[in-house]
């Protein structure tokens, strides 16, 4: 069901409570009910250093959902599934978002509706998601050191995290940034991000990807938790849950 509204939600659990978080990304959907409105909702757990570790971050976790109607956002919160996932959490981060415009599938679709609208003015985010062959494993994986240190000194970019539903074999990647320009500079570009986009184009390291660019609608949440260099400016925002 293509969507128009998505929201990452980001939480972070104590430690002792992190087995509990594993068992239920791995069973969620048996806790879909049905006071959750329809939608498509992916829970990722996020690896270290930022996500880019090939190690998990056993205490962080990423809920994206895709609803039809920005209403459906307060029903999900207040449905038992959603409750279940942010109620133990020591710290919370929500990004509501339009997607714009985009390239590739996800499990062999097209999970957002865009609008087409350009992305020239105002903050934007940006999602990537890959799904690697096995024997292009190393390669991807010795790309990503040098990525995730040129993206936390790419001007512009205010926060990055990545996330994924399987160990080394996909990898999710979400990125704020100021403006449109910012973000093409680190992604297009001669740098480590350019080097590696072409070299999985010409090596065929993936067997599936996509590309999305949303605007940011709002930003809430336990700010001052998280690594953002800023908040968007242009985007609604508030501290509160």
């Amino acid at each position: 069901m293509p969507t128009d509204r998505v929201t990452f939600s980001f939480f972070r659990y104590p430690l002792g409570y992190s087995p509990v978080a594993f068992l239920f990304m791995g069973f969620r959907r048996l806790f879909i009910g049905d006071d959750v409105p329809a939608g498509e909702f992916r829970l990722m757990g996020c690896g270290g250093n930022d996500g880019f570790s090939i190690l998990p971050d056993p205490r962080t976790y990423c809920l994206m959902s895709a609803l039809p109607d920005a209403d459906d956002d307060q029903r999900l919160r207040q449905s038992r599934f959603y409750r279940r996932i942010a109620g133990p959490s020591q710290a919370q981060l929500h990004i509501a978002l339009r997607p714009l415009s985009g390239h590739g599938t996800w499990d062999g679709r097209e999970p957002f509706a865009y609008s087409g609208e350009r992305a020239d003015d105002g903050p934007l985010a940006v999602l990537t998601h890959a799904h690697v062959h096995n024997n292009r494993l190393r390669a991807f994986w010795r790309s990503v050191p040098q990525i995730r240190a040129h993206l936390r000194e790419a001007p512009g970019c205010l926060f990055h995290i990545g996330f994924g539903e399987g160990p080394l074999r996909t990898l999710a990647t979400f990125s704020l940034w100021q403006n449109a320009e910012q973000m093409r500079a680190f992604a297009y570009r001669q740098s480590p991000h350019h080097r590696t986009l072409r070299a999985a184009r010409q090596e065929a390291w993936l067997s599936e990807s996509i590309f999305v660019r949303f605007r940011v609608l709002d930003v809430s949440g336990d700010l001052d938790a998280w690594p953002l260099r800023s908040v968007p400016l242009g985007a609604a925002h508030h501290g509160s849950r």
